[in-house]
């Protein structure tokens, strides 16, 4: 489904977070009532609720800047995780439950936070580790099928932001369908956002490493049609990406993937080389996941201007939805001038359908939410979405000091209104299908 001419856009910003990238997700209790402070210890109590909702970052290798894997790591930062998940800092959660719970969702219970303040006052106990027959299994993603580089990159460190295409020949022999999707930046400083397409042509080779949008790339010059505009997105805060089984995306044989990467203006020259990984179907999915993209097009209250010590609000409206289809996932996005997101739909018969709400938007965390089971949008519905944006002094996480009119644009400085869906051809069933959040 087309909503617009234009293909669709995923543009972003991204602002390293690592010293508050504590939890990840986190699910499940752990009461404390019933158990005295002293009695708390690390291997018993704490330890299950970090393997379980933690480690999948927190180690080696991963996104997060230290390792919750060892006694040694969390007791050095007691306090510190006490106060992070007290004060609910922690985890990185902005959608709120009460209007929408989604698959993937990321909150800790009371139980949690009360056990973890307990062991903290209890004097922060190690005792003895747990048989493994009685562990709780440490949250980690699945070994990838398949993992593909972009070539290494240099920032030139002048202080500019860098729009750069890289093309990855996948060298698939067969035609393959992918049930889950991940990117992995090789530089968190510096990366600002990506977005993955796909190539059947093989014509775009010589463009890796190009800038985005240089009218003498091959891109330009033979507008070649890609034979998937959207494959995965990646922005701030975002997890990979899984389907239910039967569902995926194909990748065709011989296809190259086609990196759009955004990068933050660096001081020095940095390296980057970062990674796509790939999960693949074990067969060939019965259905197959498509997306659409609402952007700054579909605002009603033009023109998209955010003029300075203003806090304002626009208000999009899709055109209807031309056939019955079945919302897998909705992913917000706005810039650092954004301070709210509400996104509803209305179905022909005035019913309406409540899809995210965010009341304290933040640009370090943002992510593909899943919705539970696939929500049925019937033929004739209209999406409605609100955005408020904070262009005053107010904002503390205003670029710009006074502040300055803000327009549409990919920078850093520039804002924008994006809503992202992933959705199937709705089939009779769908509204029980469960979403699998993050395959474990």
């Amino acid at each position: 489904m087309r909503l617009h001419k234009s293909a669709p856009k995923l543009r972003s910003r991204y602002v390293f977070a690592g010293a508050v990238a504590f939890v990840w997700i986190l699910a499940g209790q752990l009461p404390v009532r019933g158990i005295a402070q002293g009695d708390i210890t690390y291997y018993q109590h704490v330890k299950p609720i970090l393997d379980r909702n933690c480690v999948a970052c927190h180690r080696p290798g991963e996104a997060a800047p230290f390792a919750l894997t060892t006694y040694e790591d969390v007791v050095r930062r007691a306090e510190f995780i006490q106060w992070v998940t007290e004060s609910r800092y922690m985890p990185p959660w902005m959608a709120d439950p009460s209007f929408r719970v989604f698959a993937n969702q990321r909150l800790l219970t009371q139980g949690q936070i009360d056990t973890i303040a307990a062991w903290v006052h209890g004097g922060q106990k190690k005792g003895k580790p747990v048989p493994a027959t009685q562990r709780v299994a440490a949250e980690t993603w699945p070994e990838p099928d398949l993992t593909l580089s972009m070539k290494p990159f240099t920032l030139p460190g002048d202080g500019s932001e860098q729009f750069r295409i890289f093309i990855i020949p996948t060298q698939l022999q067969e035609e393959r369908y992918l049930r889950g999707i991940d990117f992995q930046p090789g530089n968190l400083r510096a990366a600002h956002h990506a977005r993955l397409m796909v190539d059947t042509s093989q014509l775009l080779r010589p463009d890796d490493g190009v800038v985005a949008g240089d009218p003498n790339t091959e891109f330009t010059r033979l507008n070649v049609r890609l034979a998937d505009y959207f494959l995965h997105g990646w922005v701030p805060g975002n997890f990979p990406v899984f389907y239910p089984e039967g569902i995926g995306k194909r990748l065709p044989a011989g296809a190259d993937l086609v990196l759009n990467m955004h990068y933050s203006p660096t001081t020095r020259p940095e390296q980057d080389q970062s990674r796509i990984r790939l999960y693949f179907a074990p067969e060939k999915p019965r259905r197959l996941v498509k997306t659409f993209i609402l952007d700054e097009n579909w605002v009603v209250n033009q023109p998209f201007v955010i003029p300075a010590d203003t806090v304002i609000r626009f208000t999009m409206r899709s055109p209807l939805i031309p056939t019955d289809i079945s919302l897998l996932s909705i992913m917000p996005h706005m810039h650092l001038l954004g301070r709210s997101f509400k996104a509803w739909a209305v179905t022909p018969q005035g019913e309406v359908l409540l899809l995210i709400k965010i009341d304290d938007w933040n640009f370090n965390w943002q992510m593909t939410y899943q919705f539970e089971h696939p929500l049925k949008l019937p033929k004739g519905a209209v999406i409605f979405a609100e955005a408020v944006y904070d262009n005053t002094s107010r904002n503390p996480r205003n670029p710009f000091h006074p502040p300055q009119t803000a327009t549409y644009g990919w920078g850093t400085t520039n804002e924008m209104m994006n809503l992202i869906f992933e959705y199937l051809d709705y089939e009779p069933g769908d509204e029980a299908l469960q979403m699998p959040g993050y395959a474990r």
